[in-house]
């Protein structure tokens, strides 16, 4: 009877794992640490709606030159396709953008998003994200900053209605970050998993005078939603409409964010110092007037030089 093995691979202090079933449709050894040996049974057991009887995960390559993916379920079929997934985790490298547009890339498409409190990360209902430190810039082969991303499969929002699923997330996602800046050589203190768990943006009629949640902010007339960030201006944003017509909004002051930012024209961008922190404004939207009116809005609620 042909064993079920285990392979791992050391390169640069990471462990690469890959999950193998027994040719003769054996199951495989149990795992104790899955995904690049950043999580445990415990973790990975967090984010079932119903608990598996066994876990195993199905690992990419952290040392190729393209986005590694984790996929952690019940363990591989006869045509090497994972059993009830439960969740995929994800490392690749974030192109440096706008900041929306690469949240978009680091934690998924989505207007509902919020941000992870005191890391660069945002949630949504299905995918969490997060940049590591910049010190882990290098130590993989992705050619840009990096990151690590989590998707929850098999609709499990439909189950947690109450934020329970986003706090599962946010710990299953840094407790995964943070083992890989152990094992990478740039783990920081401050890099850490907040306490609570962000509250999801829902969507709302934009207020006469105040769009966005700014005083004098006006949105035009055929913008009738908003989906706006609650709290201060760390990692801000809103959105005014959906679809194709949709105008996006970001204020950060997160430094490192700040750091990577070097694009931007000069209606759409902006770097000011709000409250004594160097704060970025940034819009995609064509509106010359309707950016210069967001920029007023944002320094004078934001105390800006």
């Amino acid at each position: 009877m042909a064993a079920a093995v285990a392979m791992g691979v050391a390169t640069a202090g990471v462990i690469v794992g890959v999950l193998r079933g027994g040719g003769d449709g054996s199951p495989a050894a149990e795992q104790s640490a899955f995904c690049w040996g950043a999580l445990k049974r415990g973790d990975v057991a967090a984010l079932s709606v119903h608990p598996l009887q066994r876990y195993a995960s199905d690992e990419g390559n952290l040392k190729g030159s393209t986005r590694a993916d984790c996929q952690v379920g019940a363990g591989l079929d006869a045509h090497g396709v994972m059993k009830q997934t439960q969740f995929r985790l994800s490392v690749g490298g974030a192109p440096v953008n706008t900041v929306w547009y690469m949240a978009d890339d680091v934690a998924g498409v989505s207007l509902v998003r919020a941000p992870i409190a005191g890391v660069p990360g945002w949630i949504n209902r299905s995918m969490a994200g997060v940049l590591l430190p910049a010190s882990c810039t290098g130590k993989l082969q992705f050619g840009n900053p990096v990151y690590v991303r989590l998707q929850v499969e098999d609709d499990q929002d439909e189950t947690w209605r109450d934020g329970t699923l986003q706090k599962r997330m946010t710990d299953v996602l840094m407790t995964a970050a943070t083992g890989l800046t152990r094992q990478l050589g740039c783990s920081e203190t401050t890099f850490a998993s907040p306490d609570t768990a962000p509250r999801l943006l829902e969507e709302h009629a934009p207020a006469a005078g105040k769009a966005c949640g700014l005083p004098g902010f006006t949105a035009p007339v055929r913008f009738s939603k908003e989906y706006v960030t609650e709290g201060d201006f760390r990692l801000w944003s809103c959105s005014l409409g959906t679809g194709a017509d949709a105008v996006h909004f970001t204020v950060t002051q997160d430094p490192y964010l700040v750091f990577l930012n070097t694009t931007g024209s000069a209606h759409r961008h902006a770097v000011l110092t709000c409250g004594g922190k160097r704060t970025l404004v940034q819009t995609d939207t064509q509106d010359t007037d309707l950016a210069r009116s967001f920029r007023t809005a944002v320094a004078h609620r934001a105390n800006c030089a």
